[in-house]
């Protein structure tokens, strides 16, 4: 599990921390498209839900033929139902990380109630 402050200077930090993770792991061609949708995630977490305790949370899983990530926080929760409405135009200021977190990743689930919010996250390794 990675904490970091809830802040913008985090979400470098946790690029290199994901980047890393995914070549140590041997998913480095993917890298970079797993880092962007953490970063969404966490992005999500600054504009919408920093915590009390001012951390927001990450944990990464290597399995054989997968990535799993989970995005934590500790805010009030939203209606996940929200998500699946009418889709955000491409060009609006706000509104599309969830769009370009399930387009960057395989399988993408959120759960969300007053207690917080869990962002789980899948990437299938690349044949090869």
């Amino acid at each position: 599990m990675v904490d970091l402050p809830c802040g913008k200077k985090s979400l470098s930090r946790a690029r290199q921390k994901i980047v890393k993770f995914a070549e140590d792991h041997d998913f480095g061609a993917d890298g970079e498209d797993i880092a962007l949708a953490v970063q969404e995630a966490l992005k999500n977490i600054i504009q919408h839900a920093c915590p009390a305790n001012n951390n927001m949370h990450f944990e990464c899983i290597a399995k054989p033929d997968q990535l799993i990530i989970d995005v934590t926080d500790t805010g009030s929760g939203f209606d996940t139902g929200a998500l699946d409405a009418d889709p955000v135009p491409p060009m609006a200021l706000h509104g599309r990380g969830f769009q370009l977190i399930r387009g960057l990743m395989d399988n993408v689930w959120i759960t969300s109630d007053q207690e917080g919010t869990v962002v789980h996250m899948e990437k299938k390794r690349a044949a090869g």
